[in-house]
């Protein structure tokens, strides 16, 4: 019996045990798989996952991951790993918010890219995001707003670019500083100061243009090819550029005329001078290569040796067939041909004129002779016959000259007439004809003075009495063309002014004794017309001042009597007097006194009725 129970017992601990195992057993399992879906493993590579079996947490964490690295392909690709998973999972509430703020990331990225500005860039990145994610729902809004952003500032940016074009520059700042207003960063920073750059360099560039046009508008080869040389410094990208490109057309038909000159007057010097400055974008390559050659061959021929000439030719034959001056070279080849025949003759003759007499001069005359009217250098030839004829008549009549200026010396009528005599043998054909001339005119002024002299000389005297008349009648005495002519006449003048003085204070004096208001005005009108460079100038300055003293002096005697004709014999005094003033401040007290004066008015006051009365 007691048997019996022992084995119950321990049959009944064991089953318990057994209950109690399997409950822990089955608890822990369960624990532990929740713990492992909700618990991220703490490290786990990603790269060897085999994603078909993978877990919805491995995906997360891969995802996470992924995210991490912060940049469009990895957010892709982590939304990617984890939306796969279904839309009831345990986990869609986790994966959800992952998903919306790698969203918002993928668009924050846009977002600097726009404000980079990388509009294009910004857009592409922010259509990536996934039409299910509940951020896509501002994608296109987004996007609309960097639109909008960004043509806003384009047409600022534009309108800067079209008040350059018509150089006006306070309208191109106002609307550059308009794009510091812009909500984007790459416009109001980057845009802005690439704007304000672009008006410093067009204005300059303005600058330089009309720089270049100043000096254009100057005329001459020299400040043609400087001009161009500023206009150089404009590039292609430049607003002014088209006024630059009309500037040039214009210098270019200026430069293709100036060079058909020097070719016309055969300046070979000065045309192979402008085919080194010729700037390449005047598209004038072919052309200068011609003058080039043809500009070298004429500098060579103007040598004026046998040698110089040879080589001219040969440089003129590089001119091809097609070329425009190939005719002009063909010419000149001919010319510089026959001149080869007769340039020795012209370089014989220079050579014996370096002797420097008359015979040498003759010889080299007779040299140059033989160059044939026919040849191109007969004028050259003629030309040197003439400079070498000329030498010798300086040679011939130098003597003749310098014998005149010796007779002069004695300074007296008689040697100074010799030297006239001896000066005029001197032809008007010599080269010191003029020379001669002007001793001879020097010579004949001085023989004038000695006899002229005593009749001013007599005048002065007069008129230093104060005989002006007899003076003015012996200084007629000198007549035109003589040399003293031009001070009589001026002395003449200055008497006559002293003669009508004289008279102008006589008539003053005259009508002043009257003694009348009117009369002593009168006076001071006709005495003002005397000069005051002449003597009796000072006393007319002293007749007028008391004259018109008098003036006052008589208003101020009939104030007693009436304000009124005061007034009007006090405005007789001219301006100018010494009265003037007086005369001025007296009027102004006598009209006062004749104001009339004011009436004191009294206010009226009605009287109040009286109450008791009533």
């Amino acid at each position: 019996m007691q048997t019996e129970r022992s084995s119950q017992v321990s049959w009944w601990q064991t089953w318990q045990f057994w209950g109690i195992f399997l409950v822990l057993i089955s608890g822990g399992i369960g624990f532990t798989a929740t713990s492992l879906l909700l618990k991220l493993p703490k490290e786990q590579n990603c790269t060897h996952v085999y994603w078909p079996i993978a877990s919805a947490s491995i995906r997360l964490y891969c995802a996470q991951s992924q995210a991490e690295q912060k940049n469009v392909d990895n957010l892709l690709e982590a939304i990617a790993l984890v939306e796969v998973l279904p839309k009831d999972h345990p986990l869609r509430g986790e994966i959800n918010r992952n998903v919306e703020k790698w969203a918002k990331e993928i668009l924050a990225i846009g977002e600097a890219k726009f404000q980079s500005g990388n509009l294009e860039e910004a857009i592409a990145i922010a259509r990536k995001i996934p039409e299910h994610v509940q951020a896509h729902q501002v994608v296109e809004e987004q996007i609309e707003q960097w639109q909008r952003i960004w043509s806003k500032a384009e047409e600022n940016y534009e309108t800067v670019k079209e008040q350059l074009r018509k150089s006006n520059w306070n309208g191109a700042f106002v609307w550059a500083v308009r794009l510091t207003d812009s909500p984007n960063q790459y416009w109001a920073t980057t845009k802005y100061q690439e704007a304000i750059d672009r008006i410093n360099i067009t204005q300059e560039e303005r600058s330089t243009l009309d720089k270049a046009y100043s000096q254009f508008r100057q005329g001459g080869i020299d400040n043609l090819l400087a001009a161009l040389d500023k206009v150089e410094q404009i590039d292609e990208d430049s607003y002014a550029y088209q006024d630059t490109q009309d500037f040039r057309a214009e210098a270019k038909d200026r430069l293709l005329r100036t060079v058909r000159e020097l070719l016309n007057n055969r300046e070979w010097r000065k045309l192979l001078k402008v085919t080194t400055r010729v700037p390449a974008s005047l598209e004038l390559e072919e052309q200068v290569e011609d003058w080039k050659i043809i500009a070298s061959a004429g500098t060579s021929a103007s040598l004026d040796t046998v040698y110089g000439l040879e080589d001219a030719i040969a440089e003129a034959e590089k001119l091809e067939v097609n070329s425009p001056l190939y005719e002009r070279g063909q010419r000149l080849i001919a010319r510089w041909k026959l001149e080869i025949k007769d340039v020795n003759h012209l370089s014989k003759a220079r050579q014996l004129a370096q002797g420097g007499g008359i015979s040498s001069y003759n010889q080299a005359i007779a040299e140059a002779r033989l160059i044939p009217a026919s040849n191109p250098r007969y004028s050259d030839a003629q030309k040197e016959i003439r400079q070498w004829r000329n030498q010798i008549q300086i040679i011939e009549d130098q003597p003749i000259l310098n014998r005149a200026r010796e007779l002069a010396y004695g300074g007296n009528i008689n040697a100074w007439q010799r030297a006239i005599a001896e000066a005029r043998l001197i032809s008007s054909s010599s080269p010191l004809y003029a020379d001669a001339q002007n001793y001879i005119s020097q010579w004949r002024d001085k023989i004038q003075v000695v006899e002229d002299r005593p009749y001013l000389d007599r005048a002065v005297g007069l008129a230093t009495n104060n005989n002006y008349a007899a003076a003015i009648d012996t200084a007629r005495q000198i007549r035109p063309g003589r040399a003293l002519y031009s001070e009589a006449q001026t002395k003449i003048a200055r008497w006559r002014q002293e003669i009508q003085a004289i008279r102008y204070l006589e008539e003053a004096n005259a009508i002043a004794s009257r003694r009348t208001p009117r009369a002593l005005a009168r006076a001071i009108r006709v005495a003002r017309q005397a000069s005051s460079n002449t003597n009796p100038y000072s006393q007319i300055i002293q007749n007028i001042n008391r004259w018109s003293s008098q003036i006052l002096g008589i208003a101020q005697t009939r104030a007693v009597y009436s304000l009124e004709e005061a007034i009007a014999i006090a405005k007789l005094v001219p301006s100018g007097t010494v009265a003037y003033q007086q005369a001025r401040s007296q009027i102004a007290r006598w009209q006062e006194q004749l104001k009339p004066p004011a009436i004191e008015t009294i206010p009226f006051q009605l009287e109040k009725p009286d109450k008791k009365r009533e």
